[in-house]
């Protein structure tokens, strides 16, 4: 453990995961009163698992003779914080074990640990007389009882440690495991081993508020029921679950992939989103999707991304042997989401016609799934399907047919009340589940947010109608309320009448009003990274601050323009405003989201029309620096607002040749006409004005 002086951290309220671990050997058995060796053995045990905690960053905060107690999160915190604890537990016994095998003691073997790992709220502060830091709180007891309750060899985790890294690692809910105690439930999580390929994008956050879905119960069990459908008779099914902003479609598809992903320890689950900004780049929707699966990150060089897309495919095509390579897979499968493969004989055969071959790229990716589903059923999620590009639906609704390979797949989908008005055809081929209002009264409102149970129920049943039924609204009406610095446990509290007089009549004046209370810092930089886009990087903020009008963040030397910008990142974590990846595309750029569309639609409206061009012309030239050929529609979007037209008119050009290559016909016809009608002098729907602010 390392010694700190007094006062080195400031004693304080921090989210942290906890690693609590008991050493249980041959030294617990009578017969073993040799002292020296049973000391000498601990001391060899516990430097093996010392060295790995050190590597992975952990806080020693507690070490005895069987024991340690490690932190991520306080005094410093990481973006993975919850990750790195659940693989340092893994890594830690597979350490014992090569220990076992390489030490001259004969009861080396019999060394094994107990682990628990929690995530929470815990206090930070300094103890005793010899004033050493520690942490106290409700995760640490419930890490100490996940511990306790392992079997020897086994890792067990809380359950918000389960929803930070979970995608991550292969899981199984063991339920409440101190059912007999008066101490808070605890529901364990049983780890069964790291995924080599991550099965959904992982956003982490502070904790923040306890919310709960409730009045979703009919709709959980058909879209359960679809899935063991769609299992038992082997055939595909497609759920689409439809509803106005805010009705909570993304909460319900989170809820049911994971209560999925619980009851059935063999599932191969994906996850995508459609991105508005993204909307017309060819089969951007898939190429994240493999691009996340396998690893690959935008800065990588030609030859790694296609040894990295290799790998992937391999592993999922399996060693049955069939009719067609999974070479010939992966160069079909990877020439549609932009992969260049040189010399490829696949694809020079069909190299005059691309509608070919995107349709037996699309025979190929069924055939993949369908290999995958031999060792178990499949999942595909993919949100806000409004926004997603016409070649991505055009898979999506293939593989939804049944055909007559086995194919055990579920694909649930949400998407905007519009969307399948503007696609009908997609009635004939999905289940169509709508999303209604929520009658929240009292009783719904304490069950969705326990931090309200102290409040009256006559102010709670005013909360609910004020919502109208709007899972969303509500949630921004109740953090208004209990919100304080992203503290949302503190002592309930009577709102004055003055309050409940004072909340904005709909949603979008509430999100208003939340970001203006946001200290400058933060406002400035969640407007500028309005500008970017649903998912933003820092270095693109940080681009855009340095234009020469309208940002307060101007002329603020590199260093401290990062400091600001890092600090109102995390005021805005906190606040629940928005989410960092725990990867991203860009190796050297930390990736975030906002919580929701309609929150970056409001944060951008608030900015002045006159200062938008010059942000959307250095974000433009950021990822134009950065970003490969499906991000040109994109880049030249950015361009064309900031009224860069010859710019903007390259990369859509550099756009057309993309979706050329892979036969995205609806989407080269659009690229087309935008191409055509800048030409001609035609303004776009925001009016910009056709100058270059360079």
């Amino acid at each position: 453990m390392v010694d700190l002086p007094p006062d080195s951290y400031p004693e304080e309220r921090r989210l942290a995961t906890v690693l609590v671990a008991y050493l249980d050997g041959f030294s617990r058995r009578p017969g073993h009163g040799n002292f020296d060796i049973v000391d000498e053995l601990l001391k060899e045990a516990w430097r093996v698992i010392d060295r790995v905690i050190q590597e992975s960053g952990g806080f020693i905060e507690t070490h005895t003779g069987d024991e340690v107690r490690v932190v991520w999160g306080a005094p410093v915190s990481g973006e993975d914080d919850a990750e790195r604890a659940v693989s340092t537990a893994m890594n830690i016994e597979a350490a014992l074990r090569a220990f076992a095998v390489d030490s001259l003691h004969p009861d080396a073997q019999t060394i094994h640990l107990r682990v628990g790992v929690n995530s929470g709220p815990v206090l930070a502060l300094y103890i005793g007389l010899d004033n050493q830091y520690r942490i106290v709180g409700e995760a640490l007891d419930a890490a100490k009882k996940l511990a306790l309750t392992a079997e020897l060899k086994q890792v067990l985790i809380g359950e918000q440690t389960y929803r930070l890294v979970r995608g991550a690692f292969r899981v199984t809910s063991l339920g409440v495991i101190n059912e007999e105690d008066e101490a808070p439930p605890i529901t364990g999580f049983r780890v069964e081993e790291k995924l080599l390929q991550p099965t959904r994008v992982r956003y982490t956050d502070q904790g923040g508020l306890e919310t709960h879905m409730v009045a979703r119960d009919a709709e959980m069990e058909m879209l359960e029921a679809m899935f063991e459908e769609a299992n038992s008779q082997g055939s595909p099914r497609l759920a689409l679950v439809v509803g106005d902003t805010g009705m909570g479609k993304s909460r319900l598809l989170a809820e049911v992939s994971r209560q999925l992903e619980l009851e059935n320890s063999r599932l191969h689950s994906f996850s995508a989103r459609g991105l508005a900004e993204a909307e017309k780049a060819p089969f951007f929707l898939w190429k994240a999707l493999w691009k996340h699966r396998f690893g690959i990150q935008e800065s990588m060089d030609v030859e790694a991304t296609r040894e990295n897309f290799m790998r992937g495919i391999l592993q999922i095509w399996g060693n049955r042997l069939g009719a067609v390579s999974a070479i010939e897979a992966a160069h079909m499968i990877g020439q549609l989401v932009g992969i260049e493969w040189e010399n490829s004989p696949y694809l020079e055969d069909l190299a005059a016609q691309p509608e070919r071959r995107k349709q037996r790229a699309f025979e190929l990716t069924r055939e993949l799934f369908s290999r995958l589903s031999e060792t178990g059923p499949v999942l595909l999620m993919v949100d806000d399907l409004q926004w997603v590009d016409r070649g991505s639906l055009d898979l999506m609704a293939y593989l939804a047919q049944d055909q007559s390979t086995t194919l055990p797949l579920f694909i649930l989908a949400g998407a905007r009340s519009e969307f399948p008005k503007a696609n009908v055809q997609w009635l004939n081929i999905a289940n169509l589940v709508p999303l209604r209002p929520i009658p929240f009264d009292a009783t719904l409102v304490k069950a969705a947010y326990p931090a309200l149970v102290g409040y009256p129920d006559a102010f709670l049943s005013g909360l609910g109608s004020r919502s109208e039924g709007n899972p969303y609204f509500l949630e921004e009406l109740v953090k208004s309320i209990v919100q304080s610095e992203g503290n949302y446990d503190a002592a309930p509290r009577v709102p004055p009448e003055a309050v409940a007089t004072n909340l904005p009549q709909n949603l979008r004046a509430l999100l208003q009003e939340r970001l203006d209370a946001l200290p400058s810092d933060a406002r400035e930089v969640l407007l500028l990274a309005s500008v970017v886009g649903r998912m933003f990087w820092v270095g693109a903020i940080k681009a855009a601050a340095k234009q020469p009008i309208g940002t307060g963040l101007l002329n603020l030397p590199e260093e401290v323009l990062d400091r600001v910008v890092q600090n109102a990142l995390r005021h805005l974590v906190r606040a629940e405003m928005a989410f960092p990846r725990a990867d991203s595309i860009f190796a050297d750029q930390q990736e975030f989201i906002f919580k929701h569309a309609m929150l970056r639609e409001v944060a951008y409206d608030l900015l002045p029309q006159k200062y938008r061009r010059f942000y959307h012309f250095a974000i433009a030239r950021w990822l134009s620096k950065r970003a490969g050929p499906d991000f040109h529609v994109m880049i030249a979007g950015h361009y064309e607002q900031a009224g860069g037209i010859s710019a903007a008119l390259r990369h859509y050009n550099l756009a057309v040749k993309y979706a050329e290559a892979s036969g995205a016909k609806e989407d080269i016809d659009w690229l087309k006409n935008r191409i055509e009608s800048i030409q001609s002098g035609e303004k776009d729907d925001s009016g910009v004005q056709r100058t270059n602010p360079a």
